[in-house]
């Protein structure tokens, strides 16, 4: 019985320790509970998220065409996705795009099941609580060839569709 009382016991003063903790940091330091767990645990980025759908649809062994970065030359990542559609191999390539207030990630996924387009999107804004990032990602069947498209600020990206907003495009192959 004694056990069972100090387990107890231990258990209120942590308790106790840890509101005390909280209400310090908010009161002299300003920060909330939300914003402090915030900034010690962040969420997933859309890269982290766009990676891990990514990897998940992708099988064993599928060929890395690369993650191209913004304003970075995809001729190399676009090639190889090529290649890789033309012969029938399983692959994985990622095309990341900025906008003013969001950024996010486009990726083409071929596996033994067909090729899929997966979609990230990173939308940051300011709340009462500090900073709020939002990250949703999506796994869409392509239900079309991809096809080469030239944004707006001139980056070249593989998609499963073409919206007006993206230029003139083609087929791939």
């Amino acid at each position: 019985m004694a056990k069972v009382q100090q387990v107890a016991i231990v258990g209120v003063v942590l308790a106790a320790l840890s509101f005390c903790g909280v209400w310090f940091v908010q009161k002299y330091f300003g920060i909330e509970a939300h914003g402090l767990a915030m900034r010690l645990w962040p969420p997933a980025t859309a890269d982290q998220v766009a990676q891990r759908q990514l990897h998940s649809a992708a099988s064993w062994f599928s060929l890395d065409c690369g993650h191209v970065r913004q304003g970075e030359n995809s001729t190399d990542a676009i090639a190889c996705t090529q290649d890789a559609l033309r012969t029938g191999r399983r692959f994985y390539v990622a095309f990341d795009w900025v906008e003013n207030d969001s950024k996010g990630t486009t990726g083409l996924v071929a596996n033994s099941k067909g090729l899929y387009e997966v979609d990230t999107l990173e939308f940051r804004y300011e709340s009462i609580g500090g900073p709020t990032v939002d990250v949703s990602g999506n796994i869409a069947d392509c239900q079309k060839f991809p096809i080469h498209t030239i944004s707006h600020r001139g980056d070249r990206v593989l998609t499963c569709l073409l919206t007006d907003e993206e230029g003139p495009g083609g087929p791939i192959l």
